[in-house]
């Protein structure tokens, strides 16, 4: 009958576990990161070879529970690094390689940091698959998709932890690139 019954309270916890859709229990520490992007890069031209940057990123810290306080500042949050991962919305499925970057801010418990023009992705992705196609000498149109633009989401992931030791992980949040080779617009403009 123990035994029984020590099964069903096991089946019964780990039912419970995964039916929690709880983003914010996902680490333990007592603080969750929030990401806003109110200003994105959008367009991109390709053949100016610099890093992808977004000039506004706001992190805030919550605590999660709302009665708390944090006079030691235990929870504050250093940020480590953050990655950046790629999404094709236009129907091609070739993307570049996850990208990661250090991040060295402090996001304070319950308080916010703002990050002006952190790079989403590296100069020499510019250049490489799949926007290489763009270029005029190599055809300049995606092969995937026909189109002489490339349209993606990108999704931003920060990592850090706790001045107490507790690892920490933002929510995702999410922005739209759109990847052009301008030369030849700017060329055709200028015909006319």
């Amino acid at each position: 009958m123990k035994r029984t019954m020590g099964l069903f309270l096991v089946l019964a916890a780990a039912a419970l576990a995964a039916a929690c859709t709880n983003k914010q229990g996902e680490t333990e520490a007592p603080v969750f990161i929030t990401v806003n992007l109110p200003e994105q890069p959008g367009f991109v031209d390709i053949a100016i070879v610099a890093p992808v940057q977004v000039q506004t990123i706001q992190l805030a810290s919550h605590l999660k529970n709302p009665n708390a306080t944090d006079p030691q500042g235990f929870n504050n949050v250093t940020i480590e690094n953050y990655t950046v991962t790629y999404r094709r919305t236009d129907g091609g499925t070739i993307v570049p390689p996850v990208q990661s970057f250090g991040g060295g801010v402090l996001v304070p418990a319950g308080g916010n940091a703002t990050l002006s023009n952190y790079p989403i992705m590296y100069a020499s992705a510019i250049q490489g698959t799949p926007f290489d196609q763009l270029l005029p000498f190599n055809g300049g149109i995606d092969r995937q998709t026909g189109k002489t633009e490339i349209d993606t989401a990108f999704d931003l992931t920060f990592f850090g932890h706790t001045a107490s030791g507790m690892r920490v992980q933002s929510e995702t949040a999410s922005g739209i690139l759109i990847f052009h080779y301008g030369a030849t617009t700017a060329g055709t403009r200028a015909k006319k």
